[in-house]
């Protein structure tokens, strides 16, 4: 491995070891690029410590959970690449995964931004390409608590865009799997970090946007992605960041707008309850 490469892969964990080694497992077997993996931390607890020391690739240790953001932004300081590829543990990647991405990023202009398509394992789509939100938006978003009751469906949510099935420039993407230039990235300061958990990948897009760059989705470039794999196993953790997260994005584009900021408010207050009243239940039944 030289000092610089093509590509840094940075990828966070917390409790996840399984999906994390077969995660990195799929990254080291890319082929036709260099590339170097990048694993912070946030104190697990499960065996991912040990499983990391040791390994012939970097590794960042946190003494506590410093949330997505922050922890992509400490990677990202140790990265020598050209390109950041930010990426969940939950994921597999394909081996030709990273030089597709990056011979895309090389001959495109103007692209600040790019995203593969991310599948469920049994091949079906998942929401990658998105508009930017309106407060309504949440009512009907997989966060709601009428998504969790079945009363909507992702498909009511405004901020859903649809795919086309060539490269397309959209609002935002997920930042379960996104390429940016290294020197972009630390030029508009990486992720917010007042953003915890969610909604920071939707203010890096917007961002992005505002410098006069794309956001790009190249939905013939796929990766396998276990949706909520890792958020999934502390429901009310992940509920508390999510509308935590939802009001401080509203809050820090829209500061003025509080005769529309304060029913949110509210709306997340009751929403937060119920959410996590539900996800208990569901909790005491499963037992």
């Amino acid at each position: 491995m030289t000092d610089r490469c093509a590509i840094s892969c940075i990828i966070v964990s917390y409790n996840c070891l399984d999906s994390l080694q077969n995660c990195i497992s799929s990254l080291s077997g890319q082929t036709g690029i260099e590339h170097e993996i990048i694993v912070v931390d946030n104190a697990s607890s499960d065996g991912t410590i040990e499983y990391l020391s040791g390994r012939d690739f970097k590794t960042i240790f946190s003494d506590l959970n410093l949330g997505y953001g922050r922890a992509v932004n400490l990677g990202a300081r140790r990265a020598s690449g050209k390109y950041l590829f930010i990426l969940n543990p939950d994921t597999v990647v394909g081996p030709r995964t990273l030089s597709e991405l990056y011979r895309f990023a090389e001959l495109s202009e103007n692209v600040g931004l790019i995203s593969p398509m991310l599948l469920h394992f049994d091949g079906s789509p998942q929401v990658t390409a998105r508009k930017l939100p309106g407060r309504m938006d949440f009512v009907f978003g997989r966060g709601s608590p009428l998504y969790k009751l079945g009363l909507t469906g992702e498909s009511a949510a405004g901020y859903i865009a649809p795919i086309d099935d060539k490269p397309m420039e959209t609002p935002t993407v997920s930042a379960t799997a996104l390429l940016v230039n290294r020197e972009l990235f630390a030029t508009i300061g990486g992720f917010d970090p007042r953003f915890f958990l969610y909604l920071e990948d939707i203010d890096l897009c917007r961002r992005i946007s505002e410098a006069g760059l794309k956001v790009m989705l190249l939905p013939t470039v796929t990766i396998g992605h276990a949706w909520r794999g890792s958020s999934g196993k502390k429901p009310l953790f992940a509920i508390y960041h999510h509308h935590r997260s939802v009001w401080r994005y509203f809050r820090k584009y829209y500061p003025g707008e509080w005769h529309y900021n304060l029913p949110l408010l509210i709306a997340l207050c009751v929403g937060f309850m119920i959410s996590s009243l539900l996800a208990v239940l569901r909790k005491r039944g499963s037992d």
